[in-house]
């Protein structure tokens, strides 16, 4: 009786549930997200990230992000950095509501890209957790403690399972990639992909 599968088939379900977590985590907001996190100010001399003068908050429902400035000082230094992006600020005392703009096809493709690279980082770590039991299935068969037929039975099973898995992480990202486009840049992404 072949066992060995049973440590692909489980290696390969935790695998697409880090998957469906880490793909939770997109949004269309990183974009500018990003942008934003990237900023540095000059202040006495010393160039200081925006993390060390302001907490940014983002609520993925809100139609903005908002910036809690430690210091209303810092605002205008802050307020240039943030017009380069051409993102529109409004203030109110220590507090600075930047709203999201909507997203060109070309923006929204970057996470896009992300999105297939993680892919394709997942897709390699279901084909190492498929070797494993079949590497360890032909060390049984060297070693005279399984026979031939159980070698190739989990050969074929963990073959299966990287096959199954694989169109299920492809169902997936379809799936993430519909939600980050949107209907109009989906039928887009569809069309340059044939």
């Amino acid at each position: 009786m072949e066992n060995y599968s049973i440590q692909a088939k489980n290696l390969l379900e935790s695998i697409i549930l880090d998957y469906e977590s880490v793909l939770k985590t997109i949004h269309q907001d990183d974009f500018y997200l990003k942008e934003i996190k990237k900023i540095r100010i000059t202040l006495n001399s010393r160039i200081r990230k925006i993390s060390d003068i302001a907490e940014i908050k983002n609520n993925h429902n809100d139609s903005f992000f908002l910036l809690v400035i430690f210091n209303e000082d810092y605002f205008s230094l802050l307020n240039e950095e943030l017009e380069k992006l051409d993102l529109t600020v409004t203030k109110d005392g220590q507090f600075i509501k930047i709203d999201k703009k909507k997203l060109s096809y070309n923006q929204v493709m970057t996470l896009v890209d992300d999105i297939e690279k993680i892919k394709n980082k997942t897709l390699t770590k279901c084909t190492k957790a498929k070797s494993e039991p079949v590497i360890r299935a032909r060390t049984a068969l060297e070693n005279d403690f399984i026979d031939p037929i159980v070698s190739r039975e989990t050969s074929n099973k963990c073959e299966k399972l990287l096959e199954s898995t694989g169109l299920k992480i492809e169902e997936i990202t379809k799936k993430k990639i519909k939600d980050i486009l949107g209907t109009e840049y989906f039928k887009k992404y569809q069309n340059e992909s044939i």
